[in-house]
């Protein structure tokens, strides 16, 4: 499968992303952004609100983000069903745990349990992401 880079603007201009259409348990959820620096899958605390995923506090991480701030990221007790559709090809399916993060902006994909379980190209120059399995 293979999918354009968005466009986002910021306080120096532009600049283009890779995101990915996502489904968390059969709910499309809409475009993730693929973080490949991001240890672990975070999800804003709210999304949860759609999935009613039961999270296991006990077992909550402390992170600091790239922009040093340090956050609280509560997993799933069970695994999520992670789903990537496109037209004419067959979905991509897999299984893993995500962490809920309250006040997360944006959907990120991260490596344990999710983009280790893709084969991801990256090509900046086209703009392009493609995903296999």
């Amino acid at each position: 499968m293979e999918f354009n880079y968005t466009k986002r603007e910021w306080s120096r201009g532009s600049v283009y992303v890779p995101v990915i259409p996502i489904s968390l348990n059969g709910f499309p959820i809409g475009n993730a952004l693929v973080d490949t620096g991001a240890d672990v899958t975070l999800l804003p605390m709210e999304l949860n609100d759609l999935l009613g995923m039961e999270l296991d506090r006990e077992k909550a991480i402390m992170f600091t983000s790239a922009g040093g701030e340090d956050f609280r990221a509560i997993p799933t007790k069970k695994s999520i069903e992670y789903s990537i559709e496109q037209g004419g090809f067959r979905p991509i399916l897999w299984k893993g745990i995500a962490f809920f993060v309250k006040g997360q902006p944006t959907i990120l994909l991260g490596q344990y349990q999710c983009l280790s379980e893709l084969k991801i190209t990256l090509d900046a120059p086209k703009k392009k992401i493609r995903i296999q399995q």
